[in-house]
């Protein structure tokens, strides 16, 4: 699949944007803070339906506007997608497939796009909720239906946290009677955490090993690896349905007078710690800066080769190279290379040419106060 053409308006620094692509390799050049990577975030979005920058939608917005709109017209095994969503700053948003408006989750899964940026480093280096939303993420690119999952488990986790700051205000019965009205929380919090856990967990081991195995063409004799740290039990995880309620259901009951104390719920995947390891050690920590680069870029186009495995998968999703190159070598830059000409559409952002690999021949758009214009 390709990106045939993209459309802002009000969409970050872009008031209004209109580029053409075709397939092969296409380069934003630009200074940073002239918008280019905003292009690569709204394609990012339109496929993801989240910014692989911010958590928010709120940033997205123009702040100037009350609205943004991103359109892109695809070509999939030779169809034309056009795909569509507004934003509002209201929170609302809209979204219309071929002119025709749909619920968001029936347009998730049209359009696979895999970004490597230098926001990726947080992956490995940041708080524990990067690398849980990095996982949750993959689940979903990889298998749509996922989507629904972590809102899901989110809102019975405010749900259920809400009850307990409630409790932790109250005494007597009028505490009890709040309390009793926790067990149809605990049971669905404990059904949607078992899922989340297990998917993660089937997630993970699809990803580690293509992971390590594109490692290795880097730097030999180094292995990847990962550890799920749950944060309510010492034991470690078993990828067992039945294992994982049984698990929960304890660790709620042994903590239910804290969490009533603190009115917070302190049992579930939204505590966890995914460890990502090199040679048994923690990435975060003791990986150099260059190993920490290269783990998270093998990481990123593990997900391009399972996409690519996917039987269901008609074509290669869009690969999206962020700013990469400059923290590459020579080396690093072949090798990243080959894949990308491997992809039917690659889109590589940069500050300049010299940060490009040498005699690149692809498509240019060169980002200069605010527009574009193409060589």
């Amino acid at each position: 699949m390709y990106l045939t053409q993209i459309s802002l308006v009000n969409f970050r620094s872009h008031k209004t944007l209109n580029l053409s692509f075709t397939p092969g390799i296409m380069c934003l050049l630009g200074n940073n803070g002239q918008g280019k990577t905003n292009v690569v975030e709204a394609l990012y979005f339109l496929a993801n339906q989240e910014s692989h920058r911010v958590s928010s939608n709120q940033p997205l917005i123009n702040k100037e506007s009350d609205k943004t709109k991103i359109s892109g017209n695809f070509d999939v095994s030779n169809n034309t997608i056009q795909l569509e969503i507004e934003l509002t700053k209201s929170n609302g948003s809209t979204t219309w497939v071929n002119k025709n408006p749909v619920r968001s989750k029936e347009a998730l899964g049209l359009i696979q796009v895999v970004i490597s940026a230098p926001e990726d480093l947080e992956i490995l280096k940041g708080d524990p909720g990067q690398r849980r939303l990095f996982i949750d993420q993959i689940a979903t690119t990889l298998s749509p239906r996922v989507a629904g999952l972590r809102p899901d488990y989110e809102r019975v986790l405010k749900q259920r946290n809400s009850l307990l700051k409630s409790a932790s205000m109250l005494s007597g019965k009028a505490q009890q009677n709040t309390i009793a009205t926790l067990d149809v929380w605990n049971e669905k919090l404990i059904q949607l955490a078992a899922e989340l856990i297990l998917i993660r967990l089937q997630t993970l081991d699809q990803l580690i090993p293509v992971a390590n195995e594109l490692y290795q063409q880097i730097a030999p004799n180094n292995f990847l690896n990962f550890q799920y740290q749950p944060s309510w039990t010492g034991e470690l995880i078993k990828p067992e349905g039945a294992w994982l309620v049984d698990q929960l259901t304890l660790a709620l009951k042994s903590c239910a007078e804290e969490e009533i104390r603190r009115g917070v719920t302190l049992v579930g995947p939204h505590r966890d710690e995914i460890l990502f390891q090199l040679n048994d050690l923690p990435v975060k920590g003791y990986a150099s800066h260059g190993e920490t680069w290269s783990i998270a870029l093998s990481l990123k186009l593990a997900i391009l080769t399972l996409i690519e495995a996917d039987i269901n998968n008609q074509s290669s999703p869009i690969l999206v190279l962020d700013d990469v190159f400059a923290e590459l070598d020579e080396q690093r830059r072949a090798q990243l290379m080959d894949i990308a000409l491997g992809v039917e559409q690659t889109i590589i952002t940069a500050a300049a040419e010299v940060d490009l690999p040498k005699n690149l021949l692809a498509k240019i758009y060169r980002f200069e106060d605010g527009g574009a214009t193409s060589d």
